[in-house]
C-alpha cells in the first residue's frame, strides 16, 4: 500500500502562532496611539491585524518551500523542490561516485544528506540505490524504496523510479539474507 503524501498542516500552524506573536504587540502599541488619537478601532484592531497576518505570510513564504505551499491550494507541481535544489551539488556528486563504482564514499555522503533531511525522497533513492548495486543489500535497498514510494505521488519522477527499482530488488538474488 502506497501513502500519498498529506498536505502539511505545519505551515498552516506556523502561520497562526506568527499570527498571534505579531498581533498582540501590534494590539498594545495600536491600543494606547488609538486612545490618545481617538482612532480606537483602526489603530487598535484593524492595523495590527493587518500587519500580523502580512508579516506572518511573508515569514512563511521565506521560511518554507513555496512549492509546498502551493500544495496546501491544490496547486503545488512536485514535493521536496526547495530539497533538490538545495543538495543538487551533493546529488550530482553521488551520482558521480556510484558511475565510478565508489559506493563507500556515496553511501557516507547520502547518509550525511540524511541525517539533515530524513525524508528526502532524492536521497532516501540513491541510498537504495547504492545498496542495491554496490552491495546487493535489497532489503534494505526496498525499505528505501518503499519509503520514497510514501513520500511522493504516483506522477512524480522519484515516485517512478523507486517503483521500478523495488522490482529490480526483487529479481536480484539477495546476499543480505
Amino acid at each position: 500500500m502506497h501513502v500519498k503524501p498529506g498536505r502539511d498542516l505545519t505551515i498552516v500552524g506556523d502561520f497562526a502562532r506568527y499570527c498571534i506573536w505579531l498581533f498582540v504587540p501590534f494590539f498594545l502599541f495600536g491600543a494606547i496611539y488609538g486612545l490618545f488619537n481617538d482612532a480606537l478601532l483602526i489603530c487598535g484592531l484593524v492595523n495590527p491585524l493587518v500587519y500580523s497576518i502580512g508579516i506572518s505570510l511573508i515569514i512563511v513564504v521565506v521560511t518554507h518551500d513555496l512549492n509546498d505551499i502551493m500544495i496546501l491550494f491544490g496547486l503545488g507541481k512536485e514535493t521536496q523542490l526547495s530539497l533538490n535544489l538545495k543538495h543538487a551539488k551533493s546529488i550530482q556528486h553521488i551520482a558521480c561516485l556510484m558511475a565510478a563504482s565508489d559506493f563507500v564514499v556515496a553511501l557516507q555522503i547520502v547518509n550525511a544528506l540524511l541525517r539533515e533531511a530524513p525524508d528526502f525522497a532524492n536521497a532516501l533513492s540513491l541510498k537504495g540505490q547504492i545498496l542495491l548495486e554496490g552491495y546487493r543489500k535489497n532489503r534494505e535497498a526496498r525499505a528505501c524504496f518503499e519509503r520514497v514510494l510514501a513520500l511522493t505521488r504516483p506522477g512524480e519522477e522519484q515516485y517512478r523510479l523507486a517503483d521500478a527499482l523495488i522490482a529490480t530488488s526483487y529479481e536480484a538474488q539477495d546476499d543480505s539474507a
